[in-house]
């Protein structure tokens, strides 16, 4: 994960982007407009993504 700039939440962002037809990330699930918003975001807004995107990540990997 990277951290943005002089943000205090850290993106979800595992470099392993691609998006899918959905405009979703296939690496840290985030739509293509909340990676081009990221640095616009509130830490709040930040945060309930980054949770989002883990429940995802989660999701996945446990169905496997």
């Amino acid at each position: 994960m990277f951290n943005g700039y002089n943000s205090r939440v850290i993106t979800p962002c595992v470099g392993q982007c691609g998006l899918n037809d959905d405009d979703i990330c296939s690496g840290c699930y985030r739509s293509k407009k909340e990676i081009s918003d990221w640095f616009d975001k509130t830490d709040d807004e930040k945060i309930a993504i980054v949770i989002r995107c883990k429940k995802q990540i989660e999701m996945k990997t446990s169905s496997h």
